[in-house]
This record gives C-alpha cells, sequence and structure tokens, in this order.
C-alpha cells in the first residue's frame, strides 16, 4: 500500500519535469563561460597585483641607490635592473629611467605584465620620489 503510494508520487513527478529535460545542459552551456571569465579576470588581477609589487621594489632600490651621497643616475639605473632581473620572466619591457639633480631624485620603472589573454598588455608603471643625500655644512 505504502509502496505504491511511493511510485505514483515518482510516476507524477516525472511526468510534470519531462518538458524540462536537457534544461540543465542549457543552463550549464550560458553559465560557465561567465564563471569562467570571472575565474580568469580574478587570476589575472593578481598577477597585474603581483606585477606592480615587483615594479614598486625595482623603482624603490632605484631611488635608495641613486639617493645616496656620491652616487649617480647610473648607479640607480644600473639597480633597477638589477632588481627586475631577479624577479625572473615575471616582467618583460623593463625601462628604467633616473633623474637627479642636487637636491631631489626621481626613479621611475615602467614593465609589461603577464597576460593570460593573448594579444592583452598591460603595462606598469611606479615613480619613487625623494631628496639626494648631500653634505651641508
Amino acid at each position: 500500500m505504502l509502496t505504491d503510494l511511493i511510485h505514483a508520487r515518482l510516476r507524477r513527478r516525472r511526468t510534470a519535469l519531462s518538458g524540462e529535460r536537457g534544461f540543465e545542459s542549457a543552463e550549464a552551456a550560458i553559465f560557465l563561460p561567465f564563471l569562467l571569465l570571472t575565474i580568469l579576470a580574478i587570476v589575472q588581477g593578481g598577477i597585474w597585483y603581483h606585477s606592480t609589487n615587483l615594479v614598486q621594489a625595482a623603482a624603490s632600490n632605484s631611488y635608495n641607490a641613486a639617493s645616496l651621497y656620491g652616487a649617480s643616475s647610473s648607479d640607480g639605473i644600473s639597480a633597477g635592473q638589477a632588481t627586475a632581473a631577479q624577479v625572473g620572466s615575471v616582467l618583460t619591457d623593463v625601462r628604467v629611467e633616473v633623474t637627479r639633480t642636487a637636491t631631489e631624485v626621481v626613479a621611475t620603472v615602467t614593465a609589461t605584465a603577464p597576460s593570460l589573454i593573448p594579444g592583452v598588455t598591460s603595462e606598469v608603471t611606479k615613480t619613487v620620489t625623494g631628496p639626494t643625500e648631500r653634505w651641508v655644512p
């Protein structure tokens, strides 16, 4: 008696849902590309953020080397390039520019961050500005 009632309910449920057969595939075909693009965007954002930190470190080291007493702009450029080279192949097209005056040093590092999407490039630029070490009698 109870089993007949359960079987009857299952038959009614199967009949009601038979019109939605294959709907899960359509939902997946619509939803999954958006989900994958979201995940790709999050990972790309993390790569860009990491590249920003690496460029900031190179700019800071470049400034520190160029701001020392008796240092020159070329000291800052070589320090920035050495820092960028230490991170491996994460950064490409690294450009280090250092301008040193009697009172101020401006170090700018620009690099290209890696991209997961072919053809899309993101350039990262960081600038560090500060005083020059000098002896004032």
